[in-house]
This record gives structure tokens, sequence and C-alpha cells, in this order.
């Protein structure tokens, strides 16, 4: 898995595994799936548009739920935005009195539909997960297409 995540065969939807030595490695492994499933990420961090840089911060009181909630903000913000987000900078998750918290910065290019893969609907619920085992973090995922 070169680029910290894989897409597993799914029988009406797309999902990938994500896996990372630290929670944030597949955390932002897992994000990079999701721009994956939007668009050829490398295709379109090459495109001479110009980039565009949206901070989200999230919080929920399970890693799962940080987890889809922010996943679910970045697909938001790549809809409403008309962007294609193709990196994760700045990532940073903390946990503090039971509540787990994520900031990070979508590094976007605006959307041009050639480079487009899917068109997404959401993040399900099902499946979702984020398990620590013992050669590190591995994050599974279910997109609604």
């Amino acid at each position: 898995m070169p680029r910290g995540y894989r897409f597993v065969d799914h029988t009406a939807d797309v999902e990938y595994m994500a896996n990372g030595p630290t929670m944030e490695k597949a955390v932002g492994n897992a994000f990079l799936g999701l721009f994956a499933t939007l668009s050829d990420i490398s295709r379109v961090s090459k495109l001479k548009s110009p980039t565009r840089s949206i901070r989200i911060k999230d919080s929920a009181g399970t890693m799962e739920d940080l987890l889809w909630y922010s996943l679910q903000d970045a697909l938001s913000i790549a809809d409403s935005e008309g962007v294609f987000p193709y990196e994760l900078a700045g990532l940073k998750i903390t946990e503090s009195r039971g509540k787990f918290s994520l900031s990070a910065t979508l590094v976007c290019k605006t959307q041009e539909q050639a480079y487009g893969n899917f068109d997404v609907k959401g993040i399900s619920r099902y499946d979702l997960s984020a398990k620590k085992g013992t050669k590190g973090y591995s994050i599974s995922v279910v997109v609604d297409v």
C-alpha cells in the first residue's frame, strides 16, 4: 500500500482501507482515499489553476464520529466550493477530556470534470472504523456514490 490507502471490493459503493503508524497518519491517508475517490489527485495537483487552502476543524466524542464528521466536512466543502482536494496539510488530532478534535487544511484546485472519478453522495457510517492493531492503525471507510 504505497499511498497509505487501498480500495477494496464493495457491492454498490466505494470502500477503502487506510493505514498508518500513528492515528494521525492513518486519518491523513483516509482523507487521501476520499480525495482519490473524488478525482485523479495526481493530475489535479498538476493543474495550472490557483491552489486554494481551506481550513477544517471538527470535534466529536469518539474517533469514529470525528472521522465521519471530518470526511463529510471535506466532502461538503469540495461540493459547495467547486474544488477537488488533493492534499491534506497541517493535520492535528488531539484528545482532551474524552473529546477528540481535528484541525487541518485542505489543499485544493478548482474542479475540472475531466479529472473527476465519482459523484460522491456522502460518507457512510456503515462499516466505518478506526482501530489500533499490532502494526499501527487502520481505518475502514465506505463512500456512498
